[in-house]
């Protein structure tokens, strides 16, 4: 099968889209589909990876928020009958709305990692006005894949006519190395993710005062909120236990999980919750805001997983729960989480179902890999 995957950005782009997004890809290549990513940067390239052919077309509009690619959106109008199926990402970002140029017929599979608002007041007050384009794409998908059912419950509020289309595919885990054990010496705690004000890592920032010099963080990712949070854990004294580690590969990633002893998410909105997922997968004890997706992953990883569901607006109930999980050790059971081969399975099971084209068996896709 030929696949054209839309998405607003791509690796080395660092976030919970663009992670979902290159897994699914390169699962999808390691079974034998012909995969193309379709994206946008500031110039046109064409790349190789992981076995996915990458064409990144220049921005029109380079606005954090609302990028632009008029050279992607005329690709995808003139040439997407040349894929058996395309598979669009994010509502949030504009890169979607491409798939629903010109007249051709080629199959549309949407997962939108829908928040329901946008996350600047800004984006929030646009966020109505763009739903008539919001629901083009919703409307023209052949399925909607919505990654918890809390996120599918936000969808069909806001967009009623799609309930017949909607499947719900809980993102995937990457297999880490278990190290079962308490931790001696320094506690770390680790943050990682987008650095957005939703995100609200502020909150962790704050705790660390109140924590004490056993504990440092370390803040894995890049964003507009940097500068601010630099600034803040400098004017709380606590700059010498924060580091902010920006960008990093898979390796300098796995470095930090494997000496973080609690993974902290105090984020306001998420689809799914990767982060806290990865982090109960290789047994970490998690902290995490009691939002409908967490408490969804909650409910899938078990009772044998360690986490922790707060407020984190509660200083000291954040405080209270970072010290129960550093003092809990990190388990030698994973929490039975699903993988990415099982996403992969299942969207080709979707992919098999608008396009009417039966999922050939591993190995055995297009182009014969």
């Amino acid at each position: 099968m030929r696949i054209g995957v839309v998405s607003n950005a791509y690796h080395p782009d660092i976030g919970g889209v663009e992670t979902h997004v290159r897994r699914l890809c390169a699962g999808l290549a390691a079974t034998g589909d012909e995969v193309e990513v379709l994206t946008q940067r500031l110039d046109r390239s064409t790349r190789t990876v992981d076995g996915v052919l990458v064409r990144a077309f220049p921005l029109t509009v380079a606005a954090r928020d609302y990028r632009v690619s008029l050279p992607l959106w005329r690709w995808l109008r003139d040439s997407a009958q040349e894929y058996d199926v395309l598979h669009a990402h994010s509502y949030h970002a504009l890169a979607s709305l491409g798939a629903t140029l010109g007249r051709h017929r080629t199959p549309l599979v949407f997962t939108p990692h829908y928040h329901g608002t946008g996350h600047t007041r800004m984006r929030a007050i646009l966020h109505p006005i763009y739903r008539p384009l919001g629901r083009r794409i919703m409307n023209r998908a052949g399925r909607v894949v919505c990654v918890t059912g809390a996120e599918r419950d936000l969808v069909l509020r806001d967009f009623p006519e799609v309930a017949g289309r909607v499947v719900v595919i809980p993102n995937g885990t990457d297999p880490r190395p278990l190290v079962p054990g308490r931790p001696g010496g320094v506690r770390g705690i680790l943050c990682s993710g987008r650095l957005e004000h939703y995100k609200r890592v502020d909150r962790v920032i704050r705790a660390m005062a109140a924590l004490g010099p056993a504990y440092r963080l370390d803040v894995v990712g890049d964003g507009p909120a940097r500068p601010v949070l630099r600034h803040l854990a400098a004017r709380l004294g606590v700059s010498g236990r924060v580091v902010f580690h920006g960008r990093v590969d898979d390796a300098a990633l796995a470095g930090c999980l494997a000496r973080a002893a609690v993974v902290v998410s105090a984020s306001a909105h998420e689809a799914f919750g990767m982060t806290v997922a990865d982090a109960l997968a290789a047994g970490i004890p998690t902290v995490a805001s009691a939002i409908p997706a967490h408490r969804e992953l909650a409910a899938l990883a078990g009772s044998s997983a360690w986490l922790r569901l707060v407020d984190p607006e509660d200083e000291a109930a954040l405080v209270t729960a970072v010290r129960a999980a550093a003092a809990a050790g990190r388990s030698a059971t994973a929490a039975p989480l699903p993988t990415w081969d099982d996403v992969v399975a299942a969207t080709r099971e979707v992919y098999s179902a608008v396009t009417g084209m039966p999922v050939p068996p591993t190995g055995v896709g297009a182009g014969g890999r």
